[in-house]
């Protein structure tokens, strides 16, 4: 749209002033484009005038981001794709590298990254609201005066400051949010936002603030199988009927249990950010700016479905011909009811302060420094609390995954005998109890960090332009601690129906579970149960009245604490030529920089292996916890080279080369070593830290062609390719650790091997050499045995991450946008296509180095912006991609694409200030489907559904 505005961006005038004639010496009238045309504008130019590979995505007005999620703005980019949670955009995936490899900043600052989960440095952008920031850059190079961080990109969010628009300036909004998956909570949710901005003093002083309250409520139903255990065919009964499908010999896999979730989520996003700026006079601008976010959740889930015992009771199965167990009819155990119930937290502040000097007319300093912290943690009874309530009298279950579906069949046979069975269906009066558990896990992450920049610029117009300097220093302390009950009993199904009051459960209907999927639900219903009056009854039955919770006082199951101090010095040359008429620009840079890691971990020590009985075997922890102290330090020297040639006017030929890096998972780093609890001699195993890792190292080379034949309109072809060395992999080695050792390859066992062997006896039977050592010691057969200091040392296979691998990954970008004159009606269109050699082998168990997140992707947005409209619809595509690789065990989730839409009328009783708009997101109810290894081994199928956003905003 054109619109007439007192208050004008400069940059925006100066691109308008340049296209307007002037006419003798009259004023001319000042114009300025808006809405979706200035963002498309301004974005392009920053691409176009970026001395390497860069994109943005920047705000079409103030308050006002394309995308309500900025995840879901950036994966418009090409070579960004996104991964949801819940059907909302959290972490970015760029040109094939996921979220750890990609280096997230806001202002130019690192931020601290916490989840609930494994200890992260990746961003999770489901934390901070778009509403404040006032654009996005994504630098698919990189240049020396970047922190380093990123193999993918470097993304750096940048929030509105006051005095880059003087006077007042503000902007609220209203949303009305529908999610049509939810049930339980509210059908509409509100989205309040505001920013305003004022200065004062002649344009020398301002301030800022922009705040935003969001809530939604949704179901997420899912059908899922958690694990799929390997090659457990000799614990197949013999009577069993086998069809094996198989033409060569091939490992198998197991469905460990089949089930549905229906999980009631409801979450809080707010976030507020405060900016101070004062310039007493045109050579220094101070500064100090407060930014804080706080995303609530809290969720409740019955887990409904069967579970597949350590020993199978298997009476018919079916393996296809790639070993999957696609049918699976076994007997007895449950069909259980497992409520748990999560509510979690994550907060983030961070205060900053810069100053700007114009020292000279050349010469101008930047000092930054900021103190940010986050932190995630269970609250309440913690992020995951559950009771286990089941149906203990199956005679029969079935799993079957021949048809095809997104999900397999179940049908399961109760005994009609049973307590509350009732034709052939469990009722209220048949649910007993197994156990409960509470935990909760506290992340917390601090930075701290002081940055010195300075530019030198040349008189000259060609030749050396500029030269960048500056220095650094980075302070982040990661601490990741879990504290858990551990297993409360609850009568272990032992004939507890009484305990639960048949009022607190409810019948549902299992049949209406996951229509947007394929897949026969056979069992006609299940139960729901009201989850404070079955824990509370719990409480008062078998925990002694206590409340059932994570106790945040108590020692930790475990507490990591991880310290990164970089210091980090650079420079940079800019220049610009002319070669045969044709404009050149060049950069040259090299950045310096040294890390030190400190990890302490507090642990409790293995002190003693006990052999308990034949099969059994255990171990003996100190009294006393103690603190590990760790440590390993790096240092790297990063160079880059970027050059452009306009060799034709507006087509621009780019060629950029840099090394940069990401460095090691904190989860890796950490300084301790465990041992299994259960080391039985062919299960001795231990995991251990490894302070002293490398960061991984990329060399970046990347060739483009841009063609900007319009003020908005341009298309680019890109090819990349990397170059990865040091990929970290987890390497077993054979090793003693501490004074652990084998009681049963001691003298004590020698003795009794050799009495066996005297007296007739067994002695390759564990049984009869256990109860002949305790006989030789005067003590009652089964009485565990406990090492002593004259049995072996054990060798441990220890399980370290260690620098090992190389990869290479290389791929092309198109991307075209395209503004159809005075029309009102554009399109963006871009695509990615990603290879590598780091392909997983899906036949192969155990460790394989594969490289998660590569995949193909595409967008596609067309628009009309035209007097008071605007509208727009969108489709993203992400091809099936390799998502972890958890547990030695490859998941993919597949292709998926959704469509979007938005429009929006500007009332003109308002003057153009006030605008209603609707927003409609996965508008077709495109759900995800995740899969291990083959695709009917399912792990996880999730159903989405489309969210309505109905919203009015005032500007002015």
């Amino acid at each position: 749209m054109i619109s007439k505005r007192n208050v004008l961006s400069a940059s925006i005038a100066m691109v308008i002033a340049g296209n307007a004639v002037a006419q003798g010496p009259q004023l001319l009238e000042e114009v300025i484009v808006t809405g979706t045309r200035a963002s498309l504008q301004k974005s392009m130019d920053v691409k176009r005038d970026s001395k390497g590979v860069v994109e943005a995505i920047t705000a079409e007005d103030i308050g006002k981001f394309p995308d309500t999620n900025l995840a879901e703005s950036l994966q418009r980019i090409s070579g960004v794709s996104i991964d949801r949670s819940n059907n909302e955009g959290s972490k970015v995936t760029v040109r094939g590298f996921g979220p750890d490899f990609n280096l997230i900043t806001l202002n130019g600052r690192q931020m601290p990254t916490t989840s609930l989960k494994d200890p992260t440095r990746s961003f999770d952008f489901a934390n901070i609201a778009s509403e404040g920031v006032s654009a996005v850059e994504v630098f698919k190079t990189f240049g020396a005066d970047q922190q380093s961080g990123g193999i993918g990109s470097a993304i750096n969010i940048k929030t509105a400051r006051p005095l880059d628009k003087p006077g007042l300036v503000a902007s609220f909004g209203m949303k009305a949010m529908h999610d049509t998956t939810n049930e339980n909570g509210d059908d509409v949710t509100p989205e309040i936002s505001g920013i305003i901005s004022n200065t004062f003093a002649d344009d020398t002083i301002g301030i800022s603030l922009s705040a935003s309250h969001q809530e939604r409520d949704s179901q997420l139903q899912q059908a899922d199988i958690a694990l799929w255990r390997e090659n457990i065919d000799d614990l197949i009964p013999e009577s069993t009927i086998i069809t094996d499908n198989r033409t060569r010999d091939t490992n198998t896999w197991y469905p460990r249990n089949f089930g549905y979730g229906v999980e009631d989520i409801t979450r809080t996003r707010d976030n507020a950010q405060l900016a101070l700026q004062w310039a007493p006079n045109e050579n220094i601008t101070a500064t100090l700016d407060y930014t804080w976010s706080e995303f609530e959740e809290e969720s409740l889930r019955n887990g409904v479905g069967i579970w597949f015992g350590d020993f199978p009771n298997t009476t018919e199965v079916e393996i296809d011909k790639n070993g999957t167990y696609v049918y699976v009819q076994d007997q007895f155990e449950d069909y259980a009811a497992n409520e748990r119930f999560k509510e979690s937290r994550n907060e983030n502040n961070s205060v900053g302060f810069n100053l700007e000097w114009q020292v000279t007319e050349n010469l101008n300093l930047a000092l930054d420094a900021h103190d940010s912290d986050a932190i995630s943690e269970g609250v309440g009874r913690g992020d995951d609390t559950f009771l286990i309530l089941a149906a203990p009298f199956i005679l029969t279950k079935t799993v079957d995954s021949r048809g095809g579906g997104d999900f397999p069949d179940l049908l399961v046979e109760f005994d009609p005998n049973a307590r509350g069975i009732v034709d052939g269906q469990p009722t209220a009066d048949s649910y007993d109890s197994l156990f409960a558990q509470a935990g909760a896990n506290v992340n917390e992450s601090d930075i701290t960090e002081i940055q010195l920049d300075g530019i030198w610029e040349s008189d000259e117009q060609t030749g050396i332009t500029a030269i960048q300097f500056g220095l650094s220093n980075t302070d982040m302390t990661y601490r990741s601690r879990e504290f858990n009950s551990g297993q409360i009993a609850a009568g272990w199904y032992g004939g507890n129906q009484d305990v639960y009051d048949n009022s607190i459960f409810s019948q549902q209907d299992q049949t209406k579970l996951l229509k947007e999927l394929s897949g026969d639900i056979d069992v006609p219903y299940y139960y729901d149960w009201d989850y404070e009056k079955g824990i509370k009854a719990f409480e008062q039955e078998f925990n002694g009245g206590e409340r059932l919770a994570a106790d945040r006082s108590s020692t930790p199951v475990f507490d990591h604490e991880i310290n990164e101090e970089t210091t980090a010095a650079y420079m940079q040359i800019l220049g610009e030529s002319d070669f045969n008429d044709m404009p050149v620009t060049f950069r040259f840079g090299l950045r310096y920089e040294e890390t030190d890691v400190t990890a302490n971990s507090l642990q409790i020590e293995t002190e003693e292996v006990v052999w308990i009985n034949s099969t059994e075997w255990g171990v003996n922890r100190a009294e006393e916890e103690t603190v590990s102290d760790e440590s390993g330090d790096y240092q790297v020297w990063l160079p880059n080279v970027d050059l452009s040639l306009e060799f034709i006017p507006d087509v621009i030929a780019r060629f950029s080369y840099s090394q940069s890096i990401t460095r090691p998972t904190l989860l890796d780093v950490r300084g301790t070593t465990t041992v299994t609890d259960r080391p039985k001699p062919s299960e001795r195993t231990a995991d251990s830290g490894n302070p002293a890792l490398d960061p991984f190292t990329s060399d970046n080379f990347d060739l483009s062609l841009e063609w900007y034949y319009g003020d908005t309109s341009y298309v680019s072809v890109g090819y990349f390719r990397k170059l990865v060395e040091n990929f970290i992999v987890n390497q077993t080695t054979d090793a003693p650790i501490g004074n652990l050792r084998d009681p049963a390859a001691g003298p004590r066992a020698q003795q009794a091997v050799a009495d066996l062997n005297a007296s007739g006896g067994d002695a390759n039977d564990p049984t009869q050499v256990h109860d002949q050592i305790n006989a030789n010691m005067g003590r009652p057969a089964g009485t565990a045995i406990t090492q002593q200091n004259n049995d072996p040392l054990i060798d441990w296979m220890v399980t370290t991450p260690t620098n090992l691998e190389t990869a290479e990954l290389y791929g092309m970008e198109l991307a075209i946008q395209h503004l159809f004159g005075d029309s009102g009606f554009g399109v963006m269109a871009n695509a990615t296509f990603v290879e590598g050699d780091v392909d997983v082998d899906v036949s192969q168990v155990g460790f394989q180095f594969v490289l998660p997140g590569l995949s193909d992707s595409a967008n596609f947005v067309a628009f009309y912006e035209k007097n008071a409209w605007q509208a727009r619809i969108a489709y993203n595509w992400r091809d099936e991609f390799l998502s972890t690789t958890e547990s030695n065990q490859p998941q993919f989730t597949e292709e998926y694409g959704q469509w979007d839409m938005n429009a929006s009328y500007m009332l003109p009783w308002f003057d153009e200030r006030a605008t209603v708009f609707i927003e409609a997101l996965n508008v077709t109810d495109e759900s995800q489907r995740i899969y291990n290894r083959y695709d009917n081994q399912l792990r996880t199928a999730n159903q989405f559904g489309a969210r309505y956003n109905l919203g009015f905003r005032y500007t002015f």
